[in-house]
């Protein structure tokens, strides 16, 4: 399993500093995170990954929707999702493991 390292975001999607310069590090959960949250077009160079979560609160998805839509997009960006799991008030927890390139 190799790991992905990019520069680090904090909570607010802010770029994070440590010394006056970028903190870099594991990036693969900040990645998967934005694979959800983005919606499709969001990255020009690949316009249909992005599962736009945002957009399906309140929707009418259901949860094996969902998570072949999440597993759909992870595979996308080469990941391997391990597991997918989406509780009752659909909070989603997700296990993927990078894939290498």
């Amino acid at each position: 399993m190799t790991q992905r390292d990019d520069i680090l975001l904090n909570e607010s999607n802010e770029v994070d500093f440590l010394g006056g310069d970028f903190l870099v590090g594991v990036s693969d959960q900040q990645h998967v995170r934005h694979i959800i949250e983005a919606n499709k077009g969001h990255y020009y160079q690949n316009p249909l990954v992005g599962l736009g979560a945002n957009d399906l609160i309140n929707g009418t998805i259901n949860r094996d929707e969902l998570r072949q839509d999440i597993k759909i997009q992870l595979k996308a960006d080469n990941y391997r999702p391990l597991q997918v799991f989406i509780d009752s008030n659909f909070d989603v927890f997700i296990n993927a493991e990078p894939l290498t390139v």
